[in-house]
């Protein structure tokens, strides 16, 4: 609760000002902001303390923020309001997106985690609750503990503290609820975005329907149910992506705002977030020029920035032990590694049309981002680019791989990176199937 309750808080001040905010978009901007802000509150309060005064502190952070963010809505007279499905066709998607939700949280509980989910993320949580929620400062640098990535950022890991901070114990069983609960979040965000810039609910929650079908989202590894974090990672760059499109269009500064919290916590889930960080201010840089709003933008993405440079710091101060996946660039060997685009290449397109992984999605992709680019409408081009830089990108990193087979290593992990932009490419179908003269109209239809 006390994760909504700093999410919830965040949101309202957010959307005081606005009048009257949708309630289930709150709802699903608290969880998401409440787990960036619970874990970022960890450690930088585990800097200073640790055991009982960390988690008193950051619960009574938690409940000001709470608080807050209840006056601000009192003081601006602010009212929620919950939509309801208007038609047979609205209630019956809606009706999929909710099943859909249920059955993936009772998966989760049926399966266990994975092994990344386990030996990169769990255990962090595990190592901080048995130091009284702080991770020792002897696991960033030991060669024996090199194999969970010590320097992967800790948002997931340290919402799982906070679970196991509460419970008592580190009860693997129970932190398996953070996952769905991402899904949860992401479906009804990806249907209101693509409502609110597409002009049609029903398309929204025909796509958030259709989400769940992508069998990488639940059962493949990189899933829900297995605690990687790559569809956390991906539920933050749609919500970035979304109001980053929402301001280009209306110049909310709550848009903005919700943009520049989602965003700066793309580097804090994962370290590939660093990259979809980077993507996102390029659209933003070009679509805020276009809007004569550079300033603005600008000025959003300075937490992202500083939550990069923080983290990048502490790193260097802690002395972790390097990781040995990747060469760092360099012109050399980039050229010396050019023979292997052909590969890499080729186990792209082989991991874009597999079916056990993606069944169709990836054709229905590709055809809205053909169709996106040729539309010359700059928000449309925006979410073609926010799909294809992000694949593009990740697949030339394999250029430095440091595996003694680098195409096993790309077959390995393509596939969760792939998930990062699944749902952004989910809301480029759905303007993909926009009707041409939607996006004039207003962009919220019906949710008022």
């Amino acid at each position: 609760m006390t994760i909504f309750a700093a999410g919830f808080g965040v949101t309202l001040s957010i959307f005081a000002r606005t009048n009257r905010f949708n309630l289930v978009e709150c709802a699903c901007l608290s969880w998401l902001l409440g787990s960036g802000i619970i874990s970022l509150l960890l450690w930088i309060g585990g800097t200073f303390c640790s055991g009982l005064v960390l988690q008193a502190v950051v619960t009574i952070a938690c409940l000001v923020l709470a608080i807050f963010g209840w006056r601000e809505k009192q003081k601006a007279a602010a009212r929620s309001h919950f939509s309801t499905p208007k038609n047979l066709v609205e209630w019956v998607l809606a009706t999929i997106v909710a099943v859909e939700v249920a059955i993936l949280f009772f998966v989760a509980f049926k399966h266990t985690l994975g092994w990344d989910g386990l030996l990169n993320w769990e255990i962090k949580a595990r190592y901080a609750f048995f130091n009284g929620g702080v991770i020792p400062a002897s696991y960033y640098s030991s060669a024996g503990r090199a194999f969970s990535h010590p320097e992967y950022p800790l948002g997931i890991p340290f919402t799982e503290l906070w679970l196991y901070l509460w419970m008592g114990e580190p009860n693997q069983f129970w932190v398996k609820i953070i996952f769905p609960l991402f899904y949860a979040a992401c479906a009804p965000l990806l249907a209101i975005l693509t409502a609110r810039l597409s002009g049609k609910r029903w398309l929204g929650l025909l796509v958030a329907s259709l989400f769940a079908f992508v069998p990488s989202v639940s059962a493949s590894p990189g899933g829900i149910v297995v605690g990687y974090v790559d569809v956390p990672l991906g539920v933050f760059y749609l919500a970035a992506l979304g109001y980053l499109l929402c301001w280009f269009k209306d110049n909310a500064r709550s848009s903005l705002i919700v943009f520049a919290a989602c965003a700066a916590l793309l580097p804090w889930i994962k370290t590939e977030g660093v990259i979809l960080f980077l993507v996102l201010v390029l659209l933003g840089v070009s679509l805020s020029v276009i809007k004569h709003r550079t300033t603005q933008f600008l000025v959003s993405i300075l937490p992202g920035v500083i939550v990069l440079l923080a983290w990048r710091v502490y790193l260097k101060l802690i002395h972790v032990w390097p990781h040995s996946d990747f060469s760092p660039p360099g012109l050399g060997l980039l050229r010396h590694n050019l023979g292997r685009l052909l590969d890499i290449a080729g186990i792209l397109l082989s991991e874009l049309s597999e079916p056990a992984h993606w069944s169709i999605f990836w054709l229905l992709a590709a055809v809205a981002v053909v169709y996106l680019l040729a539309s010359r409408k700059f928000e449309k081009i925006a979410v073609a680019f926010a799909v294809l830089l992000p694949i593009v990108l990740y697949s030339l990193i394999y250029l430095f791989s440091t595996w003694p087979s680098y195409t096993a290593h790309m077959t390995s992990s393509l596939p969760r990176l792939l998930l990062h932009v699944t749902p952004a490419a989910w809301l480029a179908i759905g303007l993909a199937l926009s009707p041409p003269g939607a996006q004039t109209k207003t962009l919220e239809p019906k949710l008022g």
